[in-house]
């Protein structure tokens, strides 16, 4: 090397030295990276110089998906490394779904120099900005040099970006590193380890908006009625569910299920199906707590209410896709306590609740039977007989649904994951293994087949896989959902919608050197839910029909408290 080159080398390595000492001082535990020559600064820096657990994933999409499904496990940012060219595009569905979920990602994309942008060098695309409102933020980088001005420029660019991931709106923020070649010196080179700042950020977060201002506009209301989203936990709302005087409706996610306050509602789709329980049950204020569930009819149902309607969002974004007249408050979960909901009036919630102990009596009723084969019933099942301190990530499309609709309320201790940010089935599968990776805990995924095979290259993080996941996939030959759509009986609907693979999934499983195994009774998937394993991945497969399971559904939530299907 002449002295330009030496120089080049030299600051490359300084760079990724002091990145990874930065990201150790803020608390970064574990990187995910896809192999590329562009990015061997990062990844030398964060392998030498840091105690970062830094776990190889051979394609970007699948690394990107188990960082997010390990981020909503541990409430924290997981980093992303890739080199440059297509690979961060490759990122793409994992960041939107992390940007609408409110999950925080840090993206670390080596790019190359500037003269090598828009001339034609291969492997490269303008990387500046590439995801757009997506991202809290984007930090373009400038090319390593040494000295102390590159370290406070590394030392800044982290540590506002590590703020922006995890502030009030967190999500995933985008560091684009541009390196000049050679990437590493040819002969050794002292780092000085010592930062200028080594200083940890504040995280400390303030809200706009006053419970004090929500209590005084909600003070007149004698027919309340709560709706918990998917990120309100039963302590944020314990003293709700404690003084049993409000109905609480609670979404499919939502650990407010997981409670026996007899005033938590899970039958509301069967409820509001019927014409005479709507008729009494028509709330004067509604208190929207995050994301609304998924049912349309509850979202009709609010649609045609004259109700006030009160939403609370922590992030201070809309999510409230009903637009109809609503006041909303940026406040956080952990305040809601000091809300002062009125009491209401005498019978309002002994109405909903007893409503939704008739519906249950029955659905309790027809579960107890054996149903052939019904894919809902396994939603059912996993409410009652999954251990406590269980994670279980559910699949978008019918499981989530089914989640929604037949889940059994307890007191047992349960953690649900799903990515509802943009409901999409891509990722399913390496957002479960992100979740259960290092946990010492039991994890489930339930997913269908089509939402399994869209993410099967998954099943190549086996080999670095550390933890217990237990994948139980329904196989009703198709995509269920659209069963339940007009264009069903149209004569195209099989080839462009249901789309059938028929597919061989214990050969899938010996590819990949998964275990493997096809139940057929209900006992046999009890005693899986029951004695889960203890490492590794294990493929169930459960099958059933789906045009069947269309009528099935559609009886069970015909049920009210007033008549049987």
């Amino acid at each position: 090397m002449n002295k330009k080159t030496d120089e080049i080398a030299h600051a490359n390595l300084f760079c990724g030295a002091y990145f990874a000492e930065v990201l150790s001082s803020l608390g970064l535990k574990t990187i995910y990276f896809s192999p590329g020559s562009r990015s061997t600064p990062l990844i030398i820096g964060i392998e030498r110089y840091s105690n970062i657990h830094l776990i190889p994933v051979l394609d970007e999409r699948s690394a990107g998906f188990i960082a997010l499904g390990q981020s909503k496990q541990q409430n924290e940012p997981i980093g992303l490394i890739c080199t440059s060219g297509s690979a961060l595009t490759h990122w793409f569905p994992a960041v939107t779904e992390a940007s609408h979920a409110g999950t925080p990602l840090l993206l670390f994309s080596a790019d190359r120099p500037p003269e090598l942008q828009n001339c034609g060098a291969g492997q490269t695309i303008y990387q500046e900005n590439i995801f757009g409102s997506f991202v809290r933020q984007f930090h373009q980088l400038d090319v390593p040099q040494l000295g102390e001005g590159f370290k406070k420029h590394i030392t800044t660019a982290l540590h506002t970006a590590f703020l922006e991931a995890t502030g009030l709106n967190p999500g995933p923020v985008h560091l684009n590193f541009p390196f000049r070649e050679p990437f590493l010196p040819s002969s050794p080179f002292r780092i000085d380890q010592e930062l200028n700042d080594p200083s940890l950020p504040s995280r400390e977060i303030s809200y706009p908006d006053s419970t004090f201002d929500i209590s005084g506009q909600i003070s007149s209301a004698t027919r309340p009625l709560i709706i918990a989203g998917q990120e309100v936990t039963k302590i944020d709302i314990e003293l709700w569910l404690g003084n049993l005087s409000i109905p609480i409706l609670c979404d499919s996610l939502s650990s407010t299920r997981q409670s026996d306050s007899s005033n938590t509602i899970l039958r509301y789709e069967n409820l509001l199906r019927d014409p005479q329980f709507v008729e009494k049950a028509k709330p004067d204020l509604i208190i929207t707590l995050g994301l609304l569930p998924t049912s349309k009819t509850l979202r009709n149902w609010i649609k045609g209410l004259s109700a006030q309607r009160i939403v609370i969002e922590p992030r201070g974004i809309n999510v409230d896709p009903i637009q109809s007249e609503s006041k909303h408050f940026q406040i956080g979960f952990d305040q809601l306590e000091q809300i002062n909901v009125p009491p209401p009036e005498q019978g309002w919630t002994e109405y909903w609740t007893e409503g939704e102990r008739e519906v249950q009596i029955k659905l309790d009723r027809a579960f107890e039977e054996e149903l052939p084969a019904f894919e809902g019933k396994l939603a059912y099942l996993l409410s009652l007989h999954l251990p406590s301190d269980t994670n279980l990530f559910v699949a978008n499309s019918m499981p989530i649904r089914d989640l929604e609709w037949f889940w059994k309320k307890s007191s047992t201790s349960r953690r649900l994951f799903g990515n509802r940010g943009v409901n999409g089935i891509d990722g399913t599968l390496g957002t479960a293994l992100g979740m259960a990776q290092q946990t010492s805990v039991p994890n489930f995924l339930l997913t269908g087949e089509l939402a399994f095979l869209h993410d099967s290259n998954a099943l190549l993080f086996a080999n670095q896989f550390i933890g217990s996941l237990t994948i139980l996939v329904i196989n009703n030959d198709g995509g269920g959902i659209f069963e339940n759509l007009p264009i069903a009986k149209e004569p195209e609907f099989e080839k462009c919608f249901a789309t059938p693979q028929s597919f061989n999934l214990s050969s899938l499983c010996d590819a990949f050197h998964v275990d493997y195994s096809l139940l057929s009774s209900w006992s046999q998937i009890i005693e899986k839910l029951l004695k889960p394993r203890d490492r590794g991945i294990e493929v169930i497969e459960i099958r059933t029909n789906r045009k069947q399971d269309r009528l099935t559904r559609s009886k069970l939530l015909a049920l009210t408290p007033w008549k049987d299907a």
